[in-house]
């Protein structure tokens, strides 16, 4: 990358739904909380500089998910002059207390509090806490902060933590190298060590982060618990991923039902996904968002003045299949209600369409053929860039093709994104979002989802889409709204 003087403006490729800082780096969501008719997003930020370094919690909100406001930095690193002190603000989580457990509430409404991580410049990691009674305007720390002092692992850190009604106490899963650790509370100050997770299940192929442990229910009622933990390197398709477990967790150790690794997300940008505390007493949706970057080039990207966007929140739902339970994703309903729907349906090989302008842009996609068809989408611009997604029924693989996308191709982990999908017999759907320099897509019944940034040199403006056979296509092509 350029000197910073020397940096060009490129508001070109500022997504308009997807949380982006005005300036500045970001990178991990962190507390994400539902509270008082407010969506708040905080975030690992650099409120001084486009790189990563002096790690602090910005912090914005959203009534819709659709449209964010950023606000003042909720919490800064405690490091003095020397260098001295707990350290900078890591990951981690935030709850509403709803019962005043930790005893931080003044006045009539529930505190909300904090647990993060506090990471020194002797690389000493530590879990701490800090509490808002003005609804996250503003964090007092605990003064008796750490709450867990660090055991002698150098990565120790990520707490999310959430109230199991069952053993009437608070859970935190945190992430310590490659297994997931479990504490339990009472008040949130004063924490016991409840488990391990992990050493001999899943993928270890890198460092375990950002844990995330969370109930779902299946459409015929059964209820299981799910474990999220994001993995860097070791991602499906290069740099970092994130994989889940489906099991079972009693109140004190949480226990896998498969032995095989699944992912959350095949494509390379999509990490570190937390889900909301406080929609299960609204209207329990499990609401997750991701950092919408990889690790392996999240320091190249050429955006400026900021540096880091946030995926596409999405619901979580449990699917119980033929291979088990599968955990789907598909953008919040927020998406589906604020389309304006243009509709193309034809029966040939091909069929293509014009793309909105200046705009989110949905596609809805719909294949029926009597028999197994490769299927084709081409989205292109003026200037020749193109990006191309593949179906292949017999290898029930759909690939993403970024190698000619536009800026340069040398920081993509692999530039042709490989993610298995499960037979759909002779239908075919699915949706793409498409918004300045990310796609997202979601497969069938969400159970298969590719994130990817893109960034062309100018805004790709026309799809065509090809199947091998003459057979029934539609594409629903649409706006999604923006104030």
């Amino acid at each position: 990358m350029k000197n910073t003087e020397e940096k060009q403006f490129t508001e070109q490729w500022r997504p308009l739904n997807h949380f982006t800082p005005q300036e500045n780096w970001m990178n991990d969501p962190n507390g994400l909380v539902y509270y008082d008719g407010l969506y708040h997003l905080f975030y690992q930020h650099n409120p001084k500089a486009h790189v990563w370094g002096n790690m602090s919690w910005g912090h914005a909100v959203s009534t819709d998910l659709l449209n964010w406001q950023e606000k003042p930095v909720a919490l800064l690193p405690d490091v003095n002059e020397n260098k001295q002190g707990l350290g900078y603000i890591f990951s981690g989580s935030v709850v509403v207390d709803w019962n005043n457990t930790s005893g931080f509430q003044q006045g009539e409404h529930p505190p909300l509090v904090a647990i993060f991580t506090h990471h020194s410049e002797q690389a000493v990691q530590c879990q701490s806490i800090a509490y808002s009674n003005d609804a996250g305007e503003t964090w007092t720390k605990f003064e008796g902060n750490p709450v867990i002092e660090n055991p002698g692992i150098r990565d120790f850190r990520d707490p999310k933590v959430f109230w199991h009604q069952d053993s009437k106490q608070w859970v935190m899963v945190l992430a310590a190298g490659q297994v997931v650790k479990l504490f339990g509370s009472a008040d949130l100050k004063s924490w016991q060590f409840l488990s391990d997770f992990g050493e001999d299940v899943g993928s270890h192929a890198g460092e375990w982060e950002c844990p995330d442990l969370f109930q779902l229910t299946t459409e015929d009622g059964e209820t299981k618990w799910v474990l999220i933990v994001s993995i860097n390197p070791g991602g499906p398709n290069g740099g970092c991923g994130t994989q889940y477990f489906v099991g079972e967790f009693n109140g004190n150790r949480f226990e896998t039902d498969h032995d095989n690794v699944k992912w959350f997300d095949y494509g390379p940008d999509n990490y570190a996904g937390v889900t909301f505390d406080g929609l299960q007493r609204v209207d329990g949706r499990r609401i997750m968002i991701g950092w919408m970057s990889n690790w392996t080039y999240a320091g190249d990207l050429p955006t400026y003045p900021w540096s880091g966007a946030m995926a596409l929140p999405r619901e979580l739902t449990l699917l119980s299949t033929s291979n088990g339970h599968l955990l789907a994703n598909k953008p919040v309903n927020q998406y589906q209600n604020s389309m304006v729907e243009v509709t193309r349906n034809k029966s040939t090989q091909a069929i293509s369409a014009y793309l909105p302008q200046e705009s989110v842009v949905n596609i809805e996609f719909n294949v029926s053929t009597s028999a197994p068809s490769k299927t084709t989408w081409e989205l292109t611009n003026v200037d020749g860039e193109k990006v191309i997604i593949k179906y292949n029924p017999l290898r029930k693989l759909l690939t993403v093709d970024r190698r000619n996308a536009g800026f340069d191709i040398k920081i993509w982990t692999m530039p042709i994104i490989e993610a298995p999908v499960l037979p759909h017999n002779d239908q075919i759907s699915g949706q793409m979002i498409l918004d300045k320099s990310s796609l997202e897509i979601f497969w069938g019944d969400g159970t298969t989802s590719v994130t990817a940034l893109l960034f062309p040199s100018s805004p790709f403006d026309t799809l065509v889409m090809q199947s091998q056979c003459d057979s029934e296509k539609s594409i629903i092509i649409s706006k999604v709204g923006q104030k």
